[in-house]
């Protein structure tokens, strides 16, 4: 798990549950995780005993800020904070940790109090390893002067502090028996070891002033990166210059004006009158999502590496499905300049032959996968092109749909007309949305449908009149077809797929991507199956009947808020605001969204998973446009 996140769109920092930090991620949102692990611990100089931090009683959370004078903005921080405590050792100490919003840097102030019943001397120490490009090979710690830097080819860390560490080390970590500097504070004093290469750690200490009782002490230490020396130097440089609390206060001031542009947008013009537990969850859903958002527009699905524990991989990918769906929430959400880059992103990334492959990095190259070739979900493909058009119905600038008709909505349109079976009307086989199982499936044919109608509805916006007739043509053989194929009568709702009965939550898709109104039948007949066979013994919904993955059909907030829209798009607000709150109430402490919930209303997989979180963010734009009578319609 990791409750907290930092980032910038080029610097992603992530924070344990233990309060390690354990993914440094530059230069992109997502790639290069150089992290191995930050630790802090504590020496008790009079006593002679050491403790490790994370090993103590905490508790973690975002800073909470009130709202400004002017009320524009409510309870927003990117400043996250970690406190430990232990009776036994007679201290506390409360770490704030943050990511700089335009210089890359991760700034960490360390507070230290005594809480014991006489004076104390203590050192703190700060152990750190670093997997420069995501390997612990052919790196160098030096120390030099105030900075502790670590390297290797254009990856430059540099490490520093007020006031200056008077202890450090370097040394071997990781290799054969050696397991690392940390180590070496066990016993209250380092080595000094000035440099090391290889598999190398570095620790650094300070040796605190002395303490009366309930008194306290500062340690303020910032990482500075760069591609070289000289570029982490003048991050560096700037740092050292600067008031380091101050930092702090500018931080949640620009997180606080950020946000503001998402309250004073017409889809949440009356956010004032929402509780203020789903105001502070829609800010924080807010800064996760744009977390997870590189600057050159890749969106990733979770920053969480801890999932490699489960398996080899990550979800450290952008997934054109998943980076859709964000993007739309950002759109409504009023920040459509952010997704500008991810449309262009999908641009890059397309298949010359027209379709989207499963997965991608956040550079833009062919991520791993389980798929044979051609790595096809279809939904992938259909899904960007109705965010397109999403993107255009918010910002009506005719000249973002000129630049990417070309290289992204011809030949993605074209690609799903020739991927239709002229013998069922249907979109041919392909992996599902949850990557499980290959076949037609109703929420892959309601993608490929708004797809269809999107670069329809985008071929008559510049006037190119025979692509326009020949995509609405393919889109309503689709929507035909599916219904034709997928409802079922003596059900009264929509199969999974053809030749699968199985409830599944994506079959919100249906009236949610506008193949059936939502006041048909079919689509009521869906939605009560779904909350009649999926709904959990702690309120939320599975992903769908026999759900095997990490846990017995799990609650997933995702699926939950996809049961909120179609209430609120029914106009039943109260419902619909009841599970907007399941998914507060079963989100880590911090506010962050996870995948899943087990039975035990813990974490499952990821946290954060971005796709929860613009979720999320849509649900509660839905419940406000429902509080004013406009109800959702896709298109």
């Amino acid at each position: 798990m990791r409750p907290l996140i930092f980032g910038n769109g080029s610097l992603l920092v992530c924070v344990d549950e233990r309060g390690i930090v354990r993914d440094f991620y530059y230069p992109y949102a997502g790639m290069e995780n150089h992290g191995g692990f930050m630790r802090l611990g504590l020496y008790d100089l009079a006593r002679k005993r050491f403790a490790w931090l994370e090993d103590w009683d905490k508790s973690q959370s975002y800073v909470r800020e009130a709202p400004d004078l002017s009320g524009s903005a409510y309870d927003v921080s990117m400043v996250g904070e970690t406190d430990y405590f232990s009776p036994d050792f007679g201290a506390e100490v409360a770490v704030r940790s943050m990511v700089h919003h335009e210089r890359n840097f991760f700034l960490r102030t360390v507070t230290v109090k005594n809480t014991s019943g006489e004076p104390s001397r203590l050192r703190l120490f700060s152990s750190q390893s670093y997997h420069i490009l995501e390997n612990n090979f052919a790196n160098t710690a030096v120390r030099d002067g105030p900075m502790l830097n670590h390297y290797k080819r254009d990856r430059f860390f540099i490490q520093s502090s007020r006031p200056v560490f008077d202890q450090f080390t370097t040394g071997i970590s990781e290799w054969r028996d050696r397991q690392g500097t940390w180590k070496d504070a066990e016993d209250g004093v380092l080595e000094g070891n000035i440099v090391a290469h290889g598999t190398v750690d570095s620790t650094v200490g300070w040796t605190l002033p002395e303490l009366p009782q309930g008194e306290s002490a500062v340690v303020h230490f910032w990482v500075c990166v760069g591609r070289h020396f000289r570029e982490a130097k003048e991050v560096h440089d700037w740092v050292r210059s600067r008031d380091l609390d101050s930092l702090y206060r500018e931080s949640s001031r620009y997180w606080k004006s950020f946000s503001v542009k998402a309250q004073s947008h017409g889809h949440l013009s009356s956010y004032s009158s929402l509780p203020d537990d789903v105001r502070d969850a829609f800010s924080r859903s807010l800064l996760t999502v744009f977390c997870h958002i590189d600057r050159g527009g890749s969106i990733i699905a979770s920053c969480d590496s801890q999932i490699k524990q489960q398996g080899a991989d990550y979800y450290t990918y952008c997934w054109p499905r998943d980076a859709a769906w964000v993007a739309m929430a950002l759109d409504r959400a009023g920040y459509r300049y952010l997704c500008r880059n991810t449309y262009k992103f999908f641009s890059k990334i397309l298949d010359r032959r027209g379709f989207f492959r499963h997965k991608y990095t956040p550079a833009g190259d062919l991520g791993s996968t389980w798929h044979p070739l051609p790595m096809v979900q279809i939904d992938e493909t259909g899904l960007p092109l109705y965010a397109l058009y999403r993107h255009w119905l918010e910002d009506r600038n005719i000249m973002t749909i000129s630049a990417l008709y070309e290289p992204l909505v011809r030949p993605a349109a074209d690609f799903l007309v020739s991927f239709i079976d002229p013998g069922t009307g249907l979109p041919q086989p392909s992996f599902d949305l949850w990557e499980e199982r290959k076949g037609v499936y109703a929420y892959s044919c309601a993608c490929v449908y708004a797809g269809l109608r999107s670069a329809a509805e985008m071929a008559s916006l510049i006037g190119d009149e025979g692509a326009r007739a020949r995509w609405d043509s393919a889109a309503a053989s689709v929507r035909d077809a599916t219904i034709r194929r997928m409802y079922d009568p003596a059900l009264g709702r929509f199969r999974r797929g053809v030749g699968d009965d199985t409830v599944d939550a994506s079959l919100f898709a249906v009236w949610y991507l506008g193949l059936v109104p939502p006041d048909h039948p079919a689509a009521s007949g869906t939605m009560k199956a779904v909350e009649d066979r999926l709904t959990r013994p702690d309120g939320g919904i599975a992903r769908y009947e026999g759900d095997q993955y990490q846990g017995f059909m799990n609650s997933w907030p995702l699926c939950t808020l996809w049961l909120a829209q179609w209430y609120l798009c029914r106009g039943d607000l109260e419902r619909g605001m009841s599970l907007i709150r399941w998914a507060i109430s079963h989100s880590a402490k911090g506010g962050l969204m996870p995948e899943q919930v087990n039975e035990r209303g813990e974490p499952v997989s990821v946290l954060p998973l971005a796709w929860s979180h613009s979720t999320f963010m849509t649900a509660v734009i839905e419940y406000l446009e429902a509080q004013a009578g406009r109800f959702w319609s896709p298109f």
